[in-house]
């Protein structure tokens, strides 16, 4: 029986839901973040920010310097924390491999001899890299392309080592998600896309010529994906690993999709933009079939959802484009050019 939960990234996207519904469901919560980012409520669920004052207890602290007197009396972990995407991790390949990696397997070793006995990972669909039109599942063999997609698979593979009959670990390989947060972003391709209709009336497909398949998938949908595997049978999710899929679109349905959310605005593309080449179709049947899961949200509600998100918010274009709190990259391009980190990503106020 799950009973207290630590939650690594807790006051993150999908750390303030993920958070919520674990106290919703009666089981406690221990938050650990070095909170890169403003804390305070800056977006939307307010329900979600509420539930932040309900964990049992938080931990100010980077990953890498937990003990195992922070893990005093938790049965399960998950771990989210990470450097958050493609662009945030290319701002330093080597801290990304240091927090993205190196600190996933000190993390599982003092949960481990802490006596913790279920560690659920974060990981990614962008481990699967560059597939094309074919549609993909977890027996195929990952092909990551970016620092962050290549810290993700070799944390799966290097935890797989450390099942025991006492400490169980499986890897949830994220699709790309969408949805409103306390702790908003707008650099997923949903989000942003919306954003843009919202903010300027246009769809701007000025980073993509939108040929490239991306599965999709609602934060909601995810946090309850994590906590079937928290509570599964541990022979079913043991050294296994799970893509949390939606559904799958090339972005250029995903750009139809958000100008259909926002009345009077239409999707533009620029002359020359270019494809990205980070392009995979995921099937999500295993998880199903295995834990019972099927989501709940599609795209197109999800689209209707931060489009009246945007409206209550009061959202503006100067806020959607320039605001750093809501771009991971653009908030850590902050943080190193101030100085408020060093040159390891370690905040100089912890």
């Amino acid at each position: 029986m799950v009973k207290r939960v630590l939650i690594t990234g807790n006051h993150g996207y999908i750390g303030n839901i993920m958070t919520h519904e674990l106290i919703k469901d009666g089981i406690e919560v221990v938050g650990v973040d070095c909170d890169y980012f403003p804390v305070e409520n800056l977006f939307g669920r307010r329900d979600a920010h509420e539930s932040q004052k309900k964990v049992v207890k938080q931990i100010r602290k980077d990953i890498r310097d937990l003990t195992k007197e922070d893990f005093q009396g938790v049965d399960s972990v998950i771990h989210l924390a990470a450097l958050p995407n493609d662009w945030a991790c290319d701002l330093s390949p080597e801290a990304t491999h240091d927090i993205n990696y190196l600190s996933t397997l000190q993390l599982a070793t003092t949960a481990k001899r802490a006596g913790v006995n279920r560690f659920v990972y974060a990981s990614s669909c962008s481990v699967y890299g560059v597939k094309g039109n074919e549609e993909i599942n977890e027996n195929d063999r990952p092909a990551p392309i970016t620092p962050y997609g290549f810290s993700k698979l070799n944390s799966e593979e290097a935890l797989r080592n450390f099942n025991t009959d006492d400490f169980t670990v499986v890897s949830m390989r994220n699709a790309t998600c969408y949805g409103v947060s306390p702790r908003m972003r707008f650099d997923m391709v949903l989000n942003n896309l919306v954003g843009w209709a919202k903010t300027t009336g246009i769809v701007n497909m000025h980073a993509s010529d939108g040929t490239s398949w991306r599965p999709l998938v609602h934060i909601e949908d995810v946090v309850r994906a994590y906590i079937l595997a928290l509570k599964a049978p541990k022979e079913l999710v043991a050294a296994n690993m799970f893509s949390v899929v939606g559904e799958n679109f090339i972005i250029k349905d995903v750009a139809e999709i958000s100008k259909s959310a926002v009345p009077g605005s239409k999707v533009v593309y620029a002359p020359n933009a270019p494809r990205d080449w980070r392009s995979y179709r995921v099937n999500g049947s295993k998880i199903e079939k295995m834990l019972g899961f099927s989501p709940k949200w599609n795209a197109r509600e999800g689209a209707r959802e931060l489009y009246n998100a945007y409206n209550e918010y009061g959202l503006t274009a100067e806020d959607f484009k320039e605001n750093r709190i809501f771009w991971a990259g653009k908030q850590f391009d902050y943080l190193i050019n101030s100085g408020l980190v060093d040159k390891d990503l370690r905040l100089k106020d912890l």
